[in-house]
């Protein structure tokens, strides 16, 4: 089948422009089938919280880096090297990467939920991106919120305003001068940009919401208008400079998107995407603002331990995560043996980890088993945070993670 596609190829090459019609079929054919084939590569580093050397076996189909790279960042910041290893059919994957990551702590493959099971991978699935929504009907209750309290703030002292403009003009600026810029230096190589074209197309859908300090229109996002609710598309920063993230751009954004919003009857904003880590900073700042998860992207992450070092093990506690389960969202966050696991310490990781959305908060415990489990959950929390042990989430193929 591949030798014939190629075939085909060359001679749709050579064929005159106005006959080329005839090989869409085959180009529509061509496009499912390199879907089913899986580019994998072995990254290796040091792993960050630990220091400690860890390699991970990961595969990714479609051509897009995005995803590999942001795991990357997570596990290794900078000191990654990379190794490609070849391309494998779908069907072949699972023994492929048994295969070629035998000195790997970690497999990672970048894959739809649904091919879990089919697969017959002993993994867990972390989406690759979660959707946010949030409750605008009362307002007023939403920005007496004391985790708002600092960012309006910025906003009364540095007397910004706002305008909702839709030129052609103030589109390029945007684009050109706050999108780029921000979103460019904000990610780096795990920034997943919009082009212009596809921006530009989307824009007569959208309002521009301007933030202005004085004079100057300093940030700037797209509020996309779907048939349920507004959608945040995208945002950004003049020339990304700090300077007006700190005087509170990114705040006022959001503030004065949700009033105008409001204004308008909508009661309810899609607060766009956000990666499924916990420690991750823009869903911590989405989450002042009330954020719940809705659903999950497609595509995402099936993750599955093949060792017991200490690397994999700083690798989770470093990163807690939101995972899917038989259609729910849960939260994994690792605690380790020694640390004092009472009533206040539960808390204080309920606060800073959990999500609305979430039907449970899970806190694996490191090295204790079932039955040593503390039970100091507060009563008030224990609808939403269970104590698990680590061995209960992998099953890895020496034994449990220890």
């Amino acid at each position: 089948m591949r030798n014939l596609l190629d075939i085909a190829k060359n001679t749709y090459h050579k064929t005159p422009g106005s006959l080329q019609f005839i090989y869409w079929p085959l180009k529509i054919l061509d496009k499912r089938i390199n879907k089913l084939r899986y580019e994998i590569w072995i990254l290796r580093g040091e792993e960050i919280s630990s220091k400690l050397q860890m390699g991970i076996i990961y595969a990714f189909t479609g051509g897009s880096r995005e995803n590999m790279n942001f795991l990357i960042n997570l596990a290794f910041g900078n000191s990654c090297k990379e190794h490609y290893v070849g391309k494998s059919w779908l069907w072949k994957i699972k023994r492929t990467m048994k295969k070629k990551g035998r000195d790997c702590s970690l497999t990672v493959l970048e894959a739809p939920k649904s091919l879990r099971r089919l697969l017959g991978m002993n993994s867990l699935y972390i989406p690759g991106w979660l959707f946010g929504q949030v409750d605008i009907a009362d307002e007023s209750s939403l920005f007496k919120k004391k985790s708002l309290k600092s960012d309006l703030s910025k906003i009364r002292k540095n007397d910004l305003r706002f305008e909702v403009r839709n030129e052609m003009d103030q589109f390029d600026n945007f684009y050109h001068n706050m999108y780029l810029p921000y979103i460019t230096k904000s990610h780096d190589k795990r920034a997943i940009i919009h082009d212009y074209d596809f921006l530009l197309k989307e824009f007569k859908k959208c309002d521009l919401v301007l933030i202005k300090k004085e004079q100057i229109y300093i940030a700037g996002c797209l509020i996309y208008y779907e048939e349920k609710e507004p959608r945040f598309l995208s945002l950004g920063v003049k020339d990304a400079d700090t300077a007006y993230v700190d005087d509170g751009a990114i705040g006022a954004l959001y503030y004065f998107s949700v009033k105008y919003l409001k204004e308008r009857g909508h009661k309810k904003i899609n607060f766009g995407l956000s990666r499924p880590f916990l420690g991750d900073g823009v869903l911590r700042y989405k989450k002042k603002w009330g954020l719940q998860i809705v659903r999950a992207d497609k595509i995402g992450f099936m993750i599955e331990p093949l060792d017991q070092t200490k690397a994999i093990k700083g690798f989770l506690f470093n990163n807690p995560f939101v995972f899917v389960e038989k259609n729910e969202f849960h939260g994994a966050v690792f605690v380790k043996n020694e640390q004092s696991l009472t009533g206040e310490y539960f808390k204080r990781i309920y606060k800073d980890y959990y999500v609305p959305g979430m039907s449970y908060l899970n806190i694996y415990c490191d090295g204790v088993v079932n039955h040593d489990l503390p039970d100091e959950v507060p009563p008030e929390l224990r609808d939403t945070v269970k104590i698990c042990s680590a061995e209960n989430l992998f099953k890895i193929r020496e034994g449990v993670i220890q």
